[in-house]
Order: C-alpha cells, then structure tokens, then sequence
C-alpha cells in the first residue's frame, strides 16, 4: 500500500525592519546642538517611542518638539527628561497605521555647558517601543529593530577637529583651529545665519555636504563656512538647483548658498524691505498658523520689523480671508541687574503688545551701549558675550545675560538695531 505524504506550506509575512539612530555632533560650549530622533521606516505603525540617554553633566535639555513623523502621527507627542534619560513618543492615528514613509520622532535642543571644551556626551538609544493601532501588538516582537547611536563632541575653538568613528556633523555657530572632513561628514545651515567659523585650513573628500537647519529649508541666503581655504565646493542635502557664492575679505573667504523653495508663502511688509532672511524667520516662527494662508502681510515699527523677528518674537496675527495680518510691536529691553567685577549684565525682553517670544534670539541685535561720562555719547560696546540658556525657560522667559568689557564705561544700556 502506498503512503502519500501531504505537504503543507505555510508562507510567513516577511519581517519588518525598523532602525531608530541619533547623530554625532560638533559643537563649541555653550552652544545648542539640535538632534533629530530619526526612524528610518514607520511602517505598520501608529506609536513611536524612544529613550534616549545623554551626559547631563555635559548637555542640558532645552527644547523638545515632534519631529517631522508629526505630518504621518499627528495625534499626539510627549517627551520627560529625568536626570539624563530623555523618552519621546509621537502618537498616529486611531483608524489606521502608517503604510510608509520614515523621518524623525522628535527634535531634541540640547544646551552644551559652559567648561565642557574636551569632553563630550554619547547620545545612547536605550530603549524603543513600537505598536500598531490597538495599542495591544508590539511591533518591535518579531521585527528586527536595530539602533545607531550618536554623540556631542564638545571642542574648543582653536581645536583641530577630523572625525573618531561615526560620520560626524559640525553645527553652526561653531568656532575651530582647523577641520577635516570625511565623506559622509556634514556641516549644519542655520535659520539664524550663524556660520561656522574656522580660523585655519579647511579640508574635504569632494564637495562639502550641508545638512538643512532644524525647521527645514526656505528660500534665501545661508552663511554656511568661513574659512581661510579658498576653492571649497559644497552640496545641499534635500535641496536641488542651489547656488553658491563666496566673499574674501582679509584673508578669510564666506561662503553662502542661497535656495528658493518652490510654492513658498510670500511675505510683504509695508514699513520697511525685509531681506530674505528676515522672511524666511518670519514664516518659521508662524508656522503653526499657516494652514491655507497664500500671503503674510507683516507691519511694526519702522525699519525694525526684520530685527524684532531675529529677536524670536512672534507677532500678533489675524486673518483677512487667506491673507495673514501679522503685526509687530516695539519689544521693551532693559537691564535687570549689574555685576560691576565681571561685567555681567542681566537683561529682560519684555515683547509688545500681542506679540510674544517663540525662539532664540538672534545674539547679533541685542546692542550694548556705555559711557564713563553721561555728558558724553554712549558708544556701543563691541566685546560682548552672552549666555542664552535661560531665555526660553518657563520661569526666566526672555532673560539672558551679557557680558561686557567694561573699560571705562560705567554707564550702560541695551538696545536693539541693525549696526
């Protein structure tokens, strides 16, 4: 008798594959070094969470926001920060998952500490959860979830910076002796148009990639290098057809690339010609409120629209049909207190009428002005560092402190402008 044998496929669903990485990064002390929480697949997801573990002793938390996975999951985000360990989630949809796409959890501001020039922080993914939409599957059981983890490099201005391991990014606003980039190395652009600045010999594998500031690219001039090289050839990432320039001026040569952003707002403004970099704040701080606007018309005191907006002040908006009316008042700035022995001078920016403070403020229109004689006219000035971590904290909102070289002066104010 002959025995049949019945053969019985089963065919499993192939496996998901998730990848949740942080970056390395370059940054002076007491700088801010932004970091996106990057999940390179959303897939089959409705809730993403990352722990991520930091040097509190080296960094401070500053600011956490949705990343852009916020346009896929945007029903919820949450983030806690307890002694070094910060966890971030975003939340999607109830009625149904992600089919796809990928991009970052969160975008996490960290403050570097003052003293830090030498040492760094790792940045360590230390725990992931994923899930599906009725909260009941873990996604991360039976998928293979892998982790990148990244660092802050703290380095000293006249440092000479090549990369350790990781492919490494330079933030802007950052000063160095000298670098060297490798492939895969990256500079960052910046809305504040902070570039780098590098008093030595600058060198790369091939063209320079630029990594888009925090908020994204918009249209207009970036200062992204100052060095003493000449010749440097640059490429943006996520950005076609960008042109590039470069200015030399004693020896050390700027470099800027200027971008336009295809269905881009228009912003006018009747009181003053905003340069485009003004414009490109201007929408960033209202972003949130650009929801089937076509146009941004921007009124404030005159010829101080452009610096009231570097300053992170958002205005007072209301709306004409798809036309957003947006208006800027005359912030208030005055000195809160006086350390005569180290010249520290702490100030407050107290916002006009409607308008209020939403980002860092641009160190460059925060004047100060001194005498050693009130008979005299008060001369700005120009040796003045400052230290901005309190400025957007809840309790010291629009506070920071600068530090002056006083001289002779013994009669201070502040002041706002463009000079």
């Amino acid at each position: 008798m002959k025995r049949f044998a019945l053969l019985s496929l089963f065919v499993a669903p192939a496996a998901l594959a998730y990848q949740v990485s942080v970056g390395t990064y370059v940054a002076n002390a007491g700088k801010t070094v932004t970091v996106p929480i990057a999940l390179d697949s959303a897939a089959g997801l409705s809730y993403a969470s990352a722990t991520i573990a930091y040097d509190p002793q080296v960094l401070v938390v500053t600011k956490v926001e949705a990343g852009s996975l916020r346009s896929l999951m945007a029903e919820d985000f949450t983030a806690a920060d307890t002694n070094g360990m910060l966890t971030v989630a975003i939340f999607g949809s109830t009625d149904a998952n992600v089919a796809n796409g990928s991009g970052s959890i969160a975008n996490v501001t960290f403050a570097v500490r003052e003293g830090t020039a030498g040492l760094y922080s790792d940045l360590a993914v230390s725990g992931i959860e994923l899930g599906e939409r009725t909260g009941v599957k873990d996604v991360t059981v039976g998928n293979p979830v892998t982790t990148v983890n990244g660092m802050v490099r703290v380095m000293g201005e006249s440092a000479e910076v090549a990369r350790l391991e990781n492919a490494e990014v330079v933030v802007a606003d950052t000063a160095l002796g000298a670098l060297s980039l490798s492939a895969g190395d990256a500079i960052q652009a910046s809305d504040a148009q902070t570039a780098i600045r590098v008093s030595g010999a600058v060198t790369a594998a091939g063209a320079i990639a630029v990594k888009a500031p925090a908020n994204g690219w918009a249209g207009g001039t970036y200062a992204l290098l100052s060095t003493t090289t000449s010749g440097l050839a640059f490429c943006l990432e996520g950005m076609d057809g960008a042109t590039f320039s470069a200015e030399t001026a004693d020896g050390v040569t700027t470099y800027y690339a200027t971008v336009s952003v295809s269905g881009e707002i228009p912003v006018t403004c009747a009181t003053e010609a905003l340069s485009a970099g003004a414009k490109n704040q201007i929408r960033t701080l209202l972003s949130d409120q650009l929801a089937g606007v076509a146009e941004i018309a921007v009124s404030g005191p005159q010829g101080n629209v452009g610096v009231i907006a570097d300053m992170g002040i958002a205005p007072s908006c209301t709306r004409d049909g798809a036309k957003l009316l947006a208006v800027y008042a005359m912030p208030e700035l005055r000195i809160t207190r006086f350390d005569p022995k180290t010249g520290a001078v702490g100030f407050k920016v107290k916002p006009g009428a409607g308008n209020h403070i939403v980002s860092e403020i641009a160190t460059g229109y925060i004047h100060v002005y001194g005498t050693g004689d009130l008979k005299e006219k008060m001369q700005r000035i120009t040796k003045v560092g400052f230290d901005l971590s309190p400025y957007l904290k809840a309790d010291t909102k629009g506070e920071g402190v600068i530090n002056v070289t006083l001289g002779s002066h013994t009669f201070l104010r502040i002041g706002i402008g463009k000079e």
